[in-house]
């Protein structure tokens, strides 16, 4: 009976993180390219800019130089990342999109994309169309870090935040543990997430 009861919570999971994805893949796959690639990522809101196209610009509805960035830090690590705001109405979709499509090569060892939503809920992603693996962080709305998973390309499995969240990070697998990032630990978010960049 305990292994039906935790079947059907994992079912009930996987539900409510299809739900709170609308049936997208909110951030799944690296994103990112070499360092220098983009410019402005290191200031918190800036839009990047690239000279040259990446591989997955194709297959993407927004290219990842599209976007604004920021730089967020853990533990003295600073990360740049893409942003994929929920409240941007200037980019519907963008946070179902996350890191589709998107090659390991393109992903710098320091890059990767922060889920930026309005509030706090139970969130859930997976990885379609996403060909790279990843290392994703749930965060509460103060930076604490609620839940960390390891996500295999291309899989349909939700990966629960189990505790509420108001910020996904994605980066390349490995990422996280080789920087001894884990729960608890605090993500420094800088106040110009909130802020849409044209």
């Amino acid at each position: 009976m305990r292994q039906r009861g935790l079947l059907w919570q994992t079912v009930l999971l996987g539900v409510i993180g299809m739900l709170t994805l609308g049936g997208g893949c909110f951030g799944s796959g690296g994103a990112g390219g070499a360092a220098g690639d983009t410019d402005g990522a290191d200031s918190a809101g800036g839009s990047g800019t690239t000279s040259t196209a990446r591989a997955s610009d194709a297959r993407r509805q927004y290219p990842l130089d599209s976007l604004g960035t920021a730089a967020v830090t853990i533990k003295g690590q600073v990360l740049r990342v893409w942003l994929a705001q929920e409240f941007d109405a200037t980019r519907p979709g963008v946070v179902t999109e996350g890191l589709m499509h998107v090659p390991a090569e393109e992903i710098a060892d320091d890059q990767g994309m922060l889920f930026v939503f309005s509030d706090e809920a139970l969130r859930g992603f997976w990885m379609h169309n996403t060909i790279t693996p990843l290392d994703i962080a749930y965060a509460r709305a103060d930076g604490t870090i609620v839940k960390i998973w390891q996500m295999p390309v291309l899989t349909l499995q939700t990966f629960p935040s189990i505790e509420p969240a108001m910020f996904v990070l994605e980066v390349r697998e490995g990422t996280l543990g080789r920087l001894g990032i884990v729960e608890g630990d605090r993500v420094v978010i800088p106040d110009a997430v909130f802020k849409v960049v044209p």
